[in-house]
């Protein structure tokens, strides 16, 4: 048997013969895998505890995804979409949880409409955000929009950078850094370095976007970036609903929410080629398409009664999904096969974000009830 066990197995079988090393089969009780926050197979809201972590009193407006600071335990960072701001919990979920809204200073094109973080690099995180670049309603969409590059560090996000302002003319606020292939950007996932995976919702296409050495804070020289495109075309965006991504680093598969196609997909990143160059926004950096990739259809969602998939958690050998339009969560192998689903009292259209780094806890935006949800099992 590989390295990797096949949880399918266990779905399927009450009872597995097993040869040990006299040859002889033994027979041993193995019980059906399921997931204990989502209510360990019995579908039922009875058989979970959920608690509310934050809200509207929090600043939340519209939570769209969320992710804990790997550097700082127990501190969850959340992107607000509608008021492109970051609601930040210390302690979360914790008896001494506090929380703080942040906006940064020119969230308006940085920050706009945020669709997804995830941390990456120590200290540093993305986001996508989920716009045209209109700079909140001042212009006609220019499409100069893509991933954001940012500190974790509070004392440096949302704030000014005097010596980049001087530069540069203007107040760019904190970010890093930023690359601009990429406009209606759904879902965002980190590789190494500074380097990440985006749903690029504007030309259907997984993009890969190497930042390289960041620019420093608040300054505007994006020259050294790499962005590459893979499967132009095959994955679609529905509007409002972020389509989530996971990396594996173990494989290098790529995970895809494709919201508009209700399946899960997997890209294999390892595979494909360099092939025509294709238009950039700014000199200096490189972009191209990527020919002959492998990607496939892990999920049809409309065999399970899937209709939305948005959100994505990959917590070892389980895949885990938020469907924006049904309000469940699912949870699958990274076969494919269905393991457990739970249905929350969440509006349609509300389920969005979700993460998880073990099955007995799981943690839910819900940009509807403008909250942030913690699921556990009783």
């Amino acid at each position: 048997m590989s390295a990797r066990l096949s949880a399918a197995c266990l779905l399927t079988l009450s009872l597995i013969g097993c040869t040990g090393k006299t040859g002889k089969t033994d027979d041993v009780k193995v019980e059906p895998l399921t997931v204990p926050a989502l209510g360990g197979g019995a579908h039922s809201l009875d058989a979970v505890t959920v608690t509310v972590i934050g809200s509207s009193d929090d600043g939340l407006r519209n939570p769209r995804d969320l992710g804990f600071n790997p550097e700082v335990p127990g501190e969850l960072w959340v992107v607000s979409g509608s008021d492109d701001a970051m609601v930040i919990f210390d302690d979360a979920g914790g008896p001494n949880q506090a929380s703080e809204r942040l906006v940064d200073p020119y969230a308006l094109h940085f920050m706009d409409y945020p669709s997804s973080i995830a941390f990456g690099a120590p200290m540093t995180f993305g986001t996508c955000q989920e716009s045209g670049n209109t700079y909140n309603g001042q212009g006609k969409a220019n499409y100069f929009m893509g991933p954001t590059l940012w500190s974790s560090n509070r004392e440096i996000f949302a704030t000014s950078n005097p010596e980049a302002v001087d530069f540069v003319g203007a107040d760019l606020g904190s970010h890093l850094d930023m690359l601009h292939e990429s406009p209606y950007c759904m879902g965002m996932a980190w590789e190494r370095d500074n380097v990440y995976w985006v749903f690029d919702g504007h030309n259907g296409a997984i993009g890969r976007y190497d930042f390289a050495v960041d620019h420093g804070v608040g300054y505007d020289d994006h020259s050294d970036g790499l962005i590459s495109k893979y499967v132009t075309g095959s994955i679609l965006r529905v509007e409002d609903v972020p389509s989530h991504l996971e990396f594996e680093h173990e494989t290098s598969y790529l995970y895809i929410a494709d919201t508009g196609n209700n399946t899960i997909k997997v890209l294999d990143t390892l595979t494909g080629q360099p092939g025509s160059d294709l238009r950039k926004k700014e000199s200096g950096t490189e972009h191209y398409e990527v020919d002959d990739a492998e990607m496939w259809n892990l999920i049809h969602g409309e065999d399970h009664g899937m209709v939305a998939p948005s959100g994505l958690a990959l917590v070892g050998e389980v895949v885990l999904i938020t469907d924006n339009a049904t309000s469940t969560i699912w949870a699958f192998t990274v076969e494919g096969e269905l393991i457990d689903h739970l249905t929350l009292d969440v509006e349609p259209g509300g389920l969005m974000g979700i993460w998880a780094d073990s099955l007995d806890e799981i943690w839910v935006t819900d940009a509807v009830g403008k909250q942030v949800l913690r699921i556990s099992g009783n």
